[in-house]
């Protein structure tokens, strides 16, 4: 079992996907696993070419995967990535070699892709499905002339979500030696519809209440071993508009799968999705394994 297992294919964006994906590998002391999913109609092969080929086996996706990983992290870095190519569509493959994961990492669109979604349909489906923390990395983002900030965002509230996320960003902070930049955002609840909404408190209220739970989450958790003091915004405006803003600043940025706003059922929520859709800096999204087979069993159900 790899700990990290990334989507690959002939893509620009995969291939950057899989060089932050050894990175992060290497901060961790993980290991990783490229996979390629295949079909007799979903052919890749090692010369790049796109025929079509009736006898195309396991051994020419194989190939095809090998020059891919190599062209992307070179041949020696190439010999500490595991591989597999599978004969499936490429979000179930994906999906099922990262059941037991610590970490699903794609790029934001593989070969498929449109080129004016800011996301494909597989890097959306492992998002709404995976039972582990998903990476998604956009066009750029592992380049290695990026500036580098030094810091780790991750987006709170009270929710069990929030939570998760943030424990595994602290983990991620610690591996980095990078700071570890706390946001939560909040906005003074209305009543009635525009023009007529009226807000019953001062803003001033709800920015205490909000930096009251801001603090009562963090002393729950340990955030011994990080690199500098932990970083605080507390602000009024939307929470993705707060962490994309955020995100300007951040080499990561980490989102729970739904917030303390969201409708339970929803397998994903807006702000996670709009982050992660819109993010100038690679995004983990974390979900809970338990909480992502109770949401995919209820809706088997339907």
């Amino acid at each position: 079992m790899a700990d990290i297992v990334i989507g690959v294919d002939e893509s620009q964006g995969a291939a950057e996907a899989l060089r932050w994906a050894v990175r992060e590998a290497e901060l961790r002391g993980w290991t990783v696993r490229a996979v390629l999913a295949w079909g007799l109609l979903d052919q890749h092969h090692a010369d790049g070419s796109q025929r079509f080929d009736p006898a195309y086996d396991s051994a020419d996706a194989l190939a095809a995967l090998d020059a891919a990983v190599v062209a992307a992290v070179g041949p020696e870095t190439a010999r500490t990535v595991e591989r597999s190519a599978v004969c499936d569509l490429p979000a179930r493959a994906l999906l099922t070699a990262a059941a037991d994961a610590r970490l699903l990492v794609v790029g934001a669109r593989g070969l498929g892709g449109f080129q004016r979604l800011l996301l494909g349909s597989v890097s959306d489906q492992c998002l709404h499905h995976a039972r582990c923390p998903v990476a998604v990395i956009h066009a750029g983002q592992a380049a290695t002339d990026r500036p580098v900030h030094d810091r780790v965002v991750v987006g709170v509230d009270d929710s069990d979500h929030a939570r998760r996320a943030l424990r595994w960003a602290i983990g991620e902070a610690r591996a980095r030696g990078s700071a570890l930049r706390v946001v939560h955002a909040w906005m003074p609840p209305a009543f009635a519809a525009y023009p007529y909404g009226a807000v019953v408190e001062g803003p001033d209220v709800f920015g205490a209440d909000a930096r009251d739970m801001v603090t009562s989450v963090l002393e729950s958790e340990d955030l011994s071993g990080l690199a500098g003091p932990l970083e605080r915004a507390v602000v009024c405006d939307r929470p993705a508009a707060a962490l994309l803003d955020a995100a300007k600043e951040a080499d990561l940025v980490v989102v729970g799968s739904r917030g303390a706003g969201g409708f339970p059922g929803l397998r994903l929520g807006s702000v996670s999705q709009q982050v992660a859709r819109h993010s100038p800096s690679p995004v983990v999204v974390v979900r809970d394994g338990e909480a992502a087979d109770e949401a995919d069993e209820a809706e088997a159900g339907t």
